[in-house]
């Protein structure tokens, strides 16, 4: 299982003036969380001239609906703290969503039941229950690209291409809509009678003959229907139009080996 690595930068600067030593800074900064979502920055700053170190600290932590940002500092004679929370509200025929900013020109992308898919790789900012989801990085009047990425998304929905091309005016809102399929994916083991596998790659019918899958390695079915049908066909020979035939008592089991006859 792969897991986010995340980088730590650290800087560091030395002042000198012709008596000597004048100022050190040294900074640390990063980003962490599951989906990226906290930014976070430390300094140390020391003067020489009048003996003061200041000590500081800024997070932002980026929610899909809200950016949440803090900031505190303090020295020999001062401390100062601040925050700040933004967010954006989008009302449309679709839906309403809540998002972590807007700016004057944005996108709305829809990908029909897909929950969990990030945008250009703001791993904070995914897709919601209904498979949408606000995007407000655009430049207008340029080509952008908005890429869905379902790498931690959990959702059963099959998304069916994941990039979009845009160029909008300033000012604009842009639906775009993805295509997906959100029918119900149901993984069959199956053999031919003799036990032999069933040959990877043939196409998976209803017996109404619409195609609704496919023969996987070791002879797993991959199929996708909106309910349980009462059976399945299994291409033998493509050449000699032979198939196979599964039947479904109203369930489908997994964990069962069936025989196609």
């Amino acid at each position: 299982i792969a897991k986010t690595r995340h980088q730590i930068n650290l800087s560091n600067s030395t002042s000198f003036s012709k008596d000597g030593y004048s100022s050190n800074n040294t900074g640390i900064t990063g980003i962490a969380g599951e989906h990226d979502q906290l930014n976070y920055g430390i300094y140390v700053n020391q003067q020489q001239q009048n003996n003061d170190t200041s000590l500081g600290t800024n997070l932002s932590w980026r929610t899909p609906i809200a950016i949440i940002d803090g900031s505190y500092s303090h020295s020999k004679n001062a401390w100062q703290s601040g925050g700040s929370i933004s967010s954006g509200l989008v009302v449309w025929p679709g839906g309403i969503n809540i998002t972590n900013q807007l700016s004057d020109t944005f996108a709305i992308l829809d990908a029909p039941g897909l929950e969990g898919a990030h945008i250009n790789g703001q791993k904070y900012n995914r897709t919601n229950s209904k498979g949408q989801v606000v995007y407000d990085l655009i430049i207008p009047h340029r080509e952008n690209h908005l890429v869905l990425d379902i790498a931690n998304s959990e959702s059963e929905t099959e998304l069916q291409g994941n990039r979009q091309i845009i160029a909008p005016y300033r000012g604009a809102v842009s639906y775009v809509q993805f295509t997906t399929d959100q029918r119900k994916p149901w993984y069959i083991q199956a053999l031919r009678p003799d036990g032999s596998p069933l040959t990877f790659g043939y196409d998976v019918l209803d017996l109404q003959e619409n195609n609704i899958g496919v023969v996987g390695q070791g002879s797993r079915l991959f199929i996708r229907v909106d309910e349980i049908p009462t059976g399945i066909k299994v291409a033998l020979n493509d050449e000699q139009n032979l198939f196979c035939t599964i039947t479904f008592q109203h369930v489908i089991d997994e964990n069962k080996t069936y025989i196609c006859q």
